[in-house]
């Protein structure tokens, strides 16, 4: 472990947290803000993320300015964003920059921040332009099996924040999101406690089977005379309205709210019951009893966060693997192997305590 503060944390006021990629990654790196606010309270933390899970920071209290990496195609545009970004990090004269994702991309943004220390892991590529470079988060943490939470939160510990604890993940909602959800209850005429069940995911071999959401979504009502409302992403339409067709109690289907808008429903929900996805991190953030129907990931790195939790999943040796294909059976047999009988029993387990 290295003492990046010489002696003295009034060395270190502002700080830069490079994490690129996802929804679910950038929920799991929350509890990294709250150890830097438990180290240091008065630390400025600037958050560098893509505009897809910008949403997630917006709104959240220890993030003092946000900087977002635009999605644009054209080559000469995604220059000109990425140099402005560069140009807005430079003028914020971080003490320390951490690339908590390791990519590429991440890892010349860190270096290009102008922080006086940047860290990251030396197994990233182009670590050498690191001023610290961590071991594996294995070696720092001394545990075989590292959770996504603990692998960013690693770093932190690596260049001297003491972590005794992880902490748990945490959001903010969105007032104008919050209103504007109120709003949408009311109008469906939902004023009791529901469910938000989220059946897509991002591959195959992570979405549970439409027709086995339906018959839960029946259970749920027949049994405990919960409402369910059914979210999916606008692209995704198709499989609620799947849903809604089929199923044959009342439901709720929303397709078209955004990112915070979402955070803001499943903030206001009962439980959450979906596929392994970003919006079941950010249940776990609210700390919403979720159930959640794993695939091929990787349940140890990816399970809920800080939350009670029941997860399902087969026993098969090929789990985990990337998910993209599956090359041992004709259909991903791992998230077909779920049955409705489990699922239940997990929200029985859940909702008669």
């Amino acid at each position: 472990m290295l003492d990046p503060t010489n002696g003295s944390d009034k060395n270190i006021e502002r700080v830069l947290l490079v994490r690129l990629r996802s929804i679910g990654d950038t929920v799991l790196m929350t509890p990294c803000l709250t150890a830097l606010k438990n180290w240091q309270p008065n630390l400025e933390i600037d958050v560098l993320v893509e505009s897809l899970s910008a949403p997630i920071l917006r709104s959240h209290p220890l993030v003092n300015q946000l900087f977002v990496l635009p999605t644009v195609s054209s080559q000469i545009r995604k220059l000109q964003t990425r140099l402005k970004i560069i140009q807005d990090l430079r003028s914020r004269h971080y003490d320390m920059a951490f690339n908590l994702h390791g990519g590429s991309t991440s890892m010349f943004l860190t270096y290009l921040s102008g922080a006086r220390t940047t860290v990251g892991y030396e197994s990233g590529r182009y670590a050498k332009l690191l001023s610290i470079k961590a071991p594996e988060p294995q070696v720092i943490w001394k545990k075989l099996q590292i959770h996504c939470v603990e692998q960013q939160l690693a770093l932190l510990k690596w260049a001297g924040i003491p972590i005794n604890k992880p902490p748990v993940s945490n959001l903010s909602v969105d007032k104008e999101a919050k209103e504007f959800i109120e709003k949408k209850l009311k109008e469906e005429k939902i004023q009791e406690d529901f469910i938000v069940i989220h059946p897509s995911a991002a591959f195959p071999s992570k979405q549970w089977e439409t027709n086995r959401f339906t018959e839960v979504i029946e259970y749920l009502y027949n049994q405990y005379n919960l409402i369910s409302i059914v979210t999916v992403a606008p692209n995704e339409k198709a499989i609620a309205e799947k849903i809604k067709n089929s199923v044959k109690v009342p439901v709720v289907t929303f397709t078209d709210l955004n990112l915070s808008e979402l955070m803001a429903l499943i903030a206001q929900a009962k439980l959450f019951l979906g596929n392994d996805s970003g919006p079941a991190h950010i249940a776990a953030a609210f700390k919403k009893p979720v159930v959640v129907v794993f695939g091929s990931s990787n349940s140890k790195v990816w399970h809920p966060w800080s939350t009670n939790y029941k997860l399902l999943k087969a026993d098969l040796k090929c789990i985990p693997c990337p998910g993209y294909s599956c090359s041992e059976f004709p259909e991903p047999e791992c998230i077909k192997k779920i049955s409705i009988a489990e699922v239940t029993k997990a929200l029985d387990d859940i909702l008669l305590v």
